[in-house]
């Protein structure tokens, strides 16, 4: 009897390891399909025409940065060193400062990823170009992947607690304020984009932790496969719930009273702020032939930008600025719904040195 027994159990036993086995190596081989299906691509949009292989330079960098946690802000890049990029000691990317840049002015930028320059090499980010052409003062990128405008006020705060100094201060926002606060997994304001996995990471616990485990050896990538394959259907749960909605308007107004708190921390230690709405492929009319946008993301996000334009209509604050139109025309600048070619990053830039030379108390130029 005890040996039937024990040969049922070494036959279960063999069962369950050949079935975890054939668990993990189907898990990595979705691994590899959805690498192949979602990998990096945009060095071949044709807004890299003729500069692909330099494209791919700068995407290989971008796809090889860590992170770090940063009290606060929540997280900051470390330092790296690669071919298209430079990221110092503080987390933040630099570029070479033009011949004649003198010590003073102080400019200091915030912003996400589309501040920080993804899509673009150390010389054309909006800071490097803005510094190309003024040719002068020292100018510092603060931006970090995915922030949004809570997180540039937090940045901002520390910045000045440690006793750093700033004769203008730009914010450079919109995109992820909707992007990373619209998802409807995101349930209490302010947020940010990593709340579901600071959530499990890190207060889900020792059984959190085991499921986190077993997740990734096991399904990780067969759900994701499933999920791509769900995607394409036609019915699919909403993602998103801003559209028409408090959750929406409270994103909008918490962005411009961010920028109202930014302002008066600037402004009371005697620097000037401007706050600028940045473009995003669903509002206005860039060329988007090329792209495939996620049209529900884009229609929470119309809603959202037309409650933002809506304050600052009333408002009429003279250091708020809409750029959210900037790139309409013909010629292809994204290569997502909101990263640019430096193109892109061109336009913005010849924008912000308008402002940067030009007494922007006067008036508030529609762009």
């Amino acid at each position: 009897m005890m040996q039937k027994i024990l040969s049922y159990a070494k036959s279960i036993t063999i069962s369950v390891v050949v079935f975890l086995i054939l668990l993990a190596v189907t898990n990595w081989a979705a691994g590899i399909y959805m690498a192949k299906k979602g990998g990096e691509k945009r060095h071949l949009l044709p807004a890299y025409e003729h500069e692909q292989e330099a494209a791919k330079a700068i995407f290989n960098d971008y796809h090889s940065v860590a992170h770090r946690y940063k009290p606060f802000a929540e997280w900051q890049m470390l330092p790296y060193q690669g071919k298209t990029l430079s990221i110092n000691d503080q987390g933040l990317r630099t570029h070479t400062p033009p011949a004649g840049a003198t010590a003073n002015p102080v400019i200091r930028f915030f912003g996400g990823s589309t501040m920080w320059g993804e899509g673009s090499d150390d010389a054309n980010t909006i800071p490097a170009l803005v510094h190309q052409k003024i040719n002068s003062g020292t100018v510092i990128n603060h931006g970090q992947l995915a922030y949004n405008s809570r997180q540039n006020l937090d940045a901002l705060i520390s910045m000045y607690a440690k006793g750093e100094t700033a004769d203008v201060v730009i914010f450079y926002d919109g995109v992820n304020d909707a992007a990373f606060l619209c998802p409807n997994e995101i349930q209490e304001l302010p947020g940010h984009r990593l709340i579901p996995l600071f959530q499990k990471k890190i207060y889900g616990g020792a059984k959190q932790f085991v499921l986190t485990v077993l997740n990734n050896l096991f399904t990780e990538n067969i759900l994701l496969v499933i999920q791509y394959q769900q995607s394409k259907g036609t019915n699919q749960a909403s993602q998103y719930d801003c559209l028409n909605s408090d959750k929406g308007k409270t994103v909008a107004s918490m962005l411009v009273k961010n920028w109202e708190m930014a302002n008066e921390l600037v402004t009371s230690r005697g620097g000037k702020f401007i706050a600028i709405l940045q473009p995003v492929a669903y509002v206005g009319s860039p060329r988007l032939d090329h792209l495939e946008l996620n049209a529900e993301l884009g229609t929470n996000f119309q809603f959202v930008y037309d409650e933002v334009h809506k304050i600052i209509d009333t408002q009429q604050q003279p250091w708020i600025y809409d750029f959210s139109q900037a790139f309409n025309g013909e010629d292809y600048i994204y290569i997502d719904f909101c990263h640019v070619t430096k193109t892109g990053n061109k336009i913005i830039a010849d924008r912000l040195v308008d402002l940067l030379l030009n007494d922007t108390s006067q008036s508030n130029p529609k762009y």
